[in-house]
């Protein structure tokens, strides 16, 4: 996962967009976030099968039901649009899987933001730190 996040680390690429995928099924509770790009998208979602978390730079299968639909970004989340990627690691739970993916952003003049995604029973959990 972090192999597909280190050219984006690495060329400090600027976030300008988030979008979430909600599920209406389940009560809309969010199953995906797009993390936008100057020159390409991430896809971040869960993997239904063992709730790993997973990153892609395509559009994952996972996120085109028809139960599935955009939507907007928590206010603090927002916050990270133009900034930088400074950061990005993972989170392994007591099984051994990942479940939960941290990425920073922010410029040496104003204080960097976190957002947190972890994997809770096939949905996404978001913070910010």
């Amino acid at each position: 996962m972090l192999d597909t996040m280190q050219p984006f680390v690495d060329e400090g690429c600027l976030l300008t967009k988030l979008e979430l995928y909600v599920d209406e099924e389940l009560g809309g509770q969010c199953v995906g976030v797009c993390l936008a790009f100057s020159e390409e998208d991430l896809f971040v979602y869960a993997e239904c099968l063992d709730d790993s978390i997973c990153v892609s730079e395509d559009f994952p299968d996972a996120l085109s039901g028809e139960a599935i639909r955009r939507a907007l970004a928590p206010a603090g989340w927002i916050s990270a649009i133009g900034r930088p990627i400074l950061w990005a690691w993972t989170m392994t739970n007591t099984q051994g899987r990942l479940d939960g993916l941290q990425i920073e952003f922010g410029t040496i003049d104003h204080p960097s933001i976190t957002l947190q995604i972890v994997v809770r029973a096939s949905t996404l959990v978001l913070r910010m730190l």
